[in-house]
């Protein structure tokens, strides 16, 4: 007898993202401001069957790999509590891969507390739970809570904490960039060590006469937009390009290459989408409710 269960993957963007060392293992600390957005989603069905052992499908197929996050997900799970579950898992992946959205690690926050749901008298406490969760990735332990967050050590330290944004109208840039994050965070140390090749690292909004407003008293900065900018100088000239159509804010998400440039009003977003339309640069409009 089987069981079909279907879920919704969401992403998350930094809204603040700053570096505060490296450790000797190279992982590094940081300390980062996360907010949720259920849009744009994967998707994920899940069969339960009576064997046991993970089968996954992905679309794209070039997901359908033991690395895969998932893979490590239920391997982490069932040797923490014994449980080998039969699961044919259906990723169908909408959220871009290498944005610096966090859909891998929202895949894996998903299976692992369905995995949790199900376990049937072998769960793990919360604190366990989340121990799991920030052994399996650094944003995962986030997705577990999924909601505004500051995070901070490498990944497994969040705080919810109450951030309103209602009423902004958000434009997720993703310019179909995929941005490995080792490269990154290798990019970004060499960037620190080598002052000579240091380029304006745009975490300031320049003054313009149709850039208007700010959004305080949050502060929007990314330490990965140097070098990352510096590498793909595209990404730079968008930013720009948001403020000057009137973003109170834009900045890098994470280690990727999507943008979120935050608007007050609604004809200066619709603006930005026209003028992303016409470049061919891939986009997705939320207002926050």
């Amino acid at each position: 007898m089987t069981k079909n269960f279907s879920l919704l993957c969401g992403c998350k963007i930094n809204i603040f993202l700053q570096i505060l060392g490296k450790r000797k293992d190279g992982f590094h600390y940081l300390e980062s401001l996360l907010y949720p957005l259920s849009f744009p989603a994967d998707h994920m069905d899940i069969v339960e069957h009576s064997g046991s052992g993970l089968t996954l499908r992905c679309c794209p197929r070039e997901l359908e790999h033991q690395g895969n996050i998932l893979h490590r997900t239920y391997q982490a799970f069932a040797e923490a509590t014994g449980l080998r579950l039969g699961l044919k898992v259906y990723l169908h992946k909408k959220i871009p891969v290498g944005a610096g959205l966090g859909g891998g690690s929202s895949n894996a926050a998903s299976l692992l507390l369905f995995l949790f749901s199900r376990s049937k008298g072998l769960s793990l406490n919360s604190k366990e739970l989340m121990s799991l969760a920030g052994r399996i990735g650094a944003d995962v332990p986030f997705f577990i809570y999924n909601q505004p967050a500051r995070v901070e050590g490498i990944g497994n330290e969040v705080t919810p904490v109450h951030l309103n944004l209602k009423g902004m109208h958000l434009v997720l840039v993703c310019p179909g960039i995929s941005i490995n994050t080792g490269w990154a965070y290798q990019t970004y140390d060499d960037y620190c060590q080598n002052s000579k090749s240091l380029v304006p690292p745009f975490l300031t909004s320049p003054e313009t006469e149709d850039n208007r407003n700010t959004l305080e008293p949050l502060t929007l900065s990314n330490c990965f937009e140097g070098p990352i900018f510096s590498r793909y100088p595209q990404l730079g000239r968008i930013k720009l390009d948001m403020l000057k159509h009137g973003a109170a804010g834009c900045v890098l998400s994470g280690s990727g290459s999507s943008l979120s440039a935050f608007f007050r009003e609604k004809h200066r977003a619709s603006r930005a989408c026209f003028g992303l339309e016409r470049q061919n640069i891939s986009f997705y409009y939320l207002k926050i409710q």
